[in-house]
């Protein structure tokens, strides 16, 4: 009986230990196993995707649109057209200058007047030469037989020598016609040309092959260049896409080229992209307080350019002791349970990692730390 009572006093201490731990301990107190972890230090960052190689198309000169042959969305070639401006005094100088420049290129094509009129001319003087030259000819064989007098020789000679002074000027005048005529095509060329390359700006080209990725035009805008800033359109090739980040100025001293960054999307949910720096700006925007580094990273969905991301940039990973901040007190200090007593104990302290901090000394990985609730 007696051996029984003891038995009913002992169990009556257990649970009353019991209910004593689970009612005043566990409620003051949680205990956190140490062990090993990846410490990771990263920097929190936001940013954008873009298109590869995205350029910002403005026209060079001022102007009414009259055209728009592209829309968001469509793929486009370098040199391709995009929109026209209107300049309809440029292009009356250029018609201007267009029909004189072809009225001198038909002058001196064979059939033109201008070379039929002075090739009649040259050849009727040619065979007005022959002419004399034949009856001087003849005149002489008179002259020498006594047939008729000299004067008659003097005159005839006098005749042919002029023809063929008028035939000399004639010829000249034809050939220096004809060389003005040529200085003149090639003045008009230059001129037509530059005028032409003039109103070439009035029509915007795609700069590179892509896609249109925005278009802030319609027919009828006027493009002033002095005071416009936004771009007419903008494109990108979507085939290749980069990822920019923005970073606040005090971290800039440990950003580096090559370190990973993990990156997440909302449009997609539930994935952690990776990339690697491979490009730092070096330039500190100054209303921001922050600078950008370029991302490089595969994706493997469609994404639209411009899309925001967020990101992590992990600064230094390895693996270590860790607990959580709220277990230390009084600087470097902990509680260790040991042998179901609490003790305390001096750890030394290494870097912190969001809610955890690094412990260098003092405890071992499986050791139970007393946090205070």
């Amino acid at each position: 009986m007696r051996k029984i009572l003891w038995i009913i006093l002992i169990i009556s201490i257990i649970i009353s230990v019991a209910f004593v731990y689970f009612n005043v301990f566990e409620k003051n107190y949680r205990i956190y196993e140490v062990k090993e972890l990846p410490l990771v230090k990263a920097i929190y960052a936001t940013g954008y995707i873009k298109a590869h190689n995205e350029v910002e198309v403005k026209s060079r000169v001022a102007g009414y649109v009259v055209r728009v042959y592209k829309d968001v969305g469509d793929i486009v070639k370098k040199g391709e057209l995009l929109a026209e401006l209107e300049n309809k005094p440029l292009e009356r100088k250029i018609e201007e200058i267009r029909t004189e420049f072809e009225n001198l290129r038909e002058k001196l094509l064979p059939q033109s007047y201008f070379i039929k009129s002075f090739k009649e001319k040259i050849a009727a003087k040619r065979e007005r030469i022959e002419e004399l030259k034949y009856r001087l000819q003849r005149r002489k064989k008179l002259y020498e037989k006594g047939l008729i007098s000299k004067e008659e020789i003097f005159n005839l000679e006098k005749q042919y020598n002029a023809q063929l002074r008028e035939l000399s000027a004639l010829e000249l005048e034809f050939k220096e016609k004809v060389k003005e005529i040529k200085r003149k095509i090639k003045v008009l060329k230059a001129t037509l040309n530059r005028l032409e390359e003039e109103l070439e700006q009035y029509k915007i080209k795609s700069p590179i092959s892509g896609v249109i990725l925005k278009r802030d035009v319609e027919i009828g805008d006027y493009v002033n260049t002095f005071m416009e800033t936004k771009p007419l359109f903008v494109i990108g090739d979507l085939r290749k896409l980069k990822t920019i980040l923005e970073i606040d100025e005090e971290y800039s001293y440990l950003v580096k080229p090559n370190q990973k960054v993990y990156i997440t999307i909302d449009s997609v949910p539930d994935r952690v992209y990776d990339g690697r720096i491979v490009k730092i700006y070096k330039r500190v925007n100054e209303r921001r307080k922050s600078f950008e580094v370029e991302v490089k990273t595969d994706y493997d969905v469609e994404l639209f350019s411009g899309t925001t991301v967020e990101a992590n940039i992990i600064i230094s990973e390895k693996l270590g002791i860790a607990i959580p901040k709220e277990a230390i007190f009084e600087e470097n200090k902990v509680r260790v349970l040991e042998k179901g007593k609490i003790v305390e104990r001096v750890v030394r302290l290494g870097g912190t990692y969001g809610d955890m901090v690094e412990v260098l000394e003092g405890l071992q990985e499986g050791e139970k730390v007393v946090i205070e609730r």
